[in-house]
């Protein structure tokens, strides 16, 4: 639970404290063709990972909640599967709620 904590926190003190104008000029760079691609070679070895780990050690909530983080990033790398971003996004957050309450009984 501490790195999803220090994960907000890291991302948060990034959204703050960057520059304005590198995002207008990232907001106008085009995208290379395969550029998306390239993207998903590391979520896909730690999906990779996770499978194997699932399929050794069992499931859980928090396993479901890994599941959703990377499957919001490989959504995030590929422009056409934008819009399943958000049910992705739900998942992974119903998952974290759960954990959390798991843990409070």
């Amino acid at each position: 639970m501490y790195w999803f904590i220090s994960a907000f926190l890291v991302a948060s003190a990034i959204f703050f404290l960057a520059p304005e104008k590198i995002s207008l000029e990232a907001n106008n760079a085009k995208i290379k063709r395969h550029l998306p691609v390239s993207l998903l070679i590391l979520p896909l070895i730690v999906f990779g990972w996770l499978v194997i780990d699932t399929v050794a050690n069992g499931t859980n909530y928090a396993t479901v909640a890994a599941f959703g983080f990377v499957t919001t990033a490989c959504l995030i790398a590929l422009p056409k599967l934008h819009k399943f971003i958000m049910p992705s996004a739900l998942l992974t957050a119903v998952a974290l709620i759960v954990m959390v309450f798991m843990r409070m009984n």
